[in-house]
């Protein structure tokens, strides 16, 4: 059940339905990362080295045994070419800050994925010149 149907049934209820909310516990982060790599036919080992992370911390974050920083689920949302609101989503998934468009980097972060720039060019885009080539 998607969060608006629960809070559209909590809105109407007469009485609080705590089963419900147990039965629609939110999606695990790590089985939601593992889905869009499955999406996107990258292949695991591709996708943590493109994330240029230790091969036993992807390995961990892929597993959930270890949660991502803000900056890697960045990358990650860059690489399977995720919206800002699916970004915003596994943000939320591992308690990071979602992204705040008043924030220069976090401005740069909702321009590349909405216009969908190339992996290595939106990297340095954020994090490196800031133009874009």
């Amino acid at each position: 059940m998607l969060t608006k149907d629960i809070e559209d049934k909590l809105r109407k209820s007469e009485n609080f339905d705590e089963s419900m909310i147990e039965n629609n516990a939110p999606q695990e982060l790590h089985v939601l990362i593992n889905q869009y790599i499955d999406e996107k036919q990258i292949s695991k080992p591709d996708f943590i080295r493109m994330l240029n992370i230790y091969r036993n911390y992807g390995y961990q974050i892929l597993n959930g045994t270890r949660l991502p920083t803000r900056n890697c689920l960045i990358q990650m949302a860059l690489i399977l070419e995720l919206s800002s609101k699916q970004l915003d989503v596994l943000l939320r998934l591992a308690e990071k800050a979602p992204l705040y468009v008043r924030n220069v980097v976090d401005a740069r972060v909702f321009y590349a994925l909405e216009h969908h720039i190339e992996y290595y060019k939106a990297l340095d885009f954020i994090w490196g010149d800031g133009e874009i080539v």
